[in-house]
């Protein structure tokens, strides 16, 4: 067994954890301690973030944590593999406790506002329709235009929200604090994918780019709103990636 390194100490409120090395260590600290030290306090952030100060949930989960520290760092029989193994099993118990309210709170924030915003733009696309059906002309726009870009749009924002729930199966202990890795809030997220959508509508009108799955083809979305709405779902659906597709396309057609 190693020696520990260090003194566990924490703050009056037991909001932080102190890892004060002992004066008499002269040898370099072992890797194990050191990482351990790192992890520690990285879990020690999350749930700072995760539960509120002076909540029980808090309380019960920071004194989790000093009696991991006090194993794996501190006294003449200081244990790292044993408080690293007692330290993923606390992520492993926070995790089976807090990831499926955090995937459902987000599950709903990113949904609603997907719905807030998919259903006027849905609304006003098909009323277009509707007036283009009726022979409704303006001399300076195409009704067409703008009618199937707002239902693509539409399509998109229902995607973004589909794609979310279909990807994201499992979050981790690191995941429950920020879910998405780029740090998008839902309402940027949507806005951001939107934008992108627009560009891609006005891609795939110039026939630039395509997308066909079948009998459905990017073509088709000024002739068939329906198409236009599928494929803006299709696009949703894999907004992780359409930034970096039309990156790549633009970059190769200027090379």
């Amino acid at each position: 067994m190693a020696k520990g390194c260090y003194s566990i100490l924490h703050n009056e409120s037991k909001t932080d954890l102190i890892f004060e090395i002992k004066p008499e260590i002269g040898a370099e600290i072992p890797d194990e301690q050191q990482n351990l030290v790192i992890d520690i306090g990285n879990a020690l952030a999350i749930i700072a973030l995760l539960y509120k100060p002076k909540t029980v949930e808090f309380a019960k989960a920071f004194e989790q944590l000093f009696y991991i520290s006090k194993t794996g760092l501190e006294g003449e029989t200081a244990q790292p593999s044993l408080a690293t193994k007692a330290l993923t099993q606390f992520k492993k118990e926070i995790v089976d406790k807090e990831s499926g309210k955090k995937k459902n709170e987000y599950l709903k924030q990113l949904g609603i506002r997907a719905l807030v915003g998919c259903f006027p733009l849905l609304l006003t696309g098909s009323f277009i329709n509707y007036l283009a059906c009726y022979k409704v002309h303006c001399d300076c726009i195409q009704l067409n235009y703008i009618a199937n870009m707002l239902i693509l749009v539409s399509g998109t924002l229902i995607g973004v929200w589909l794609s979310f729930a279909i990807t994201r199966t499992y979050i981790g202990f690191d995941d429950l604090v920020i879910i998405e890795k780029d740090r998008l809030e839902p309402t940027l997220r949507l806005i951001f994918t939107g934008v992108l959508s627009i560009i891609f509508g006005f891609l795939f009108i110039k026939n630039s780019i395509e997308i066909k799955i079948g009998n459905l083809s990017s073509k088709d979305i000024l002739k068939d709103p329906v198409t236009a709405f599928l494929i803006g779902t299709i696009l949703g659906l894999n907004e992780k990636i359409i930034g970096s597709t039309l990156t790549k396309k633009t970059t190769d057609s200027i090379k």
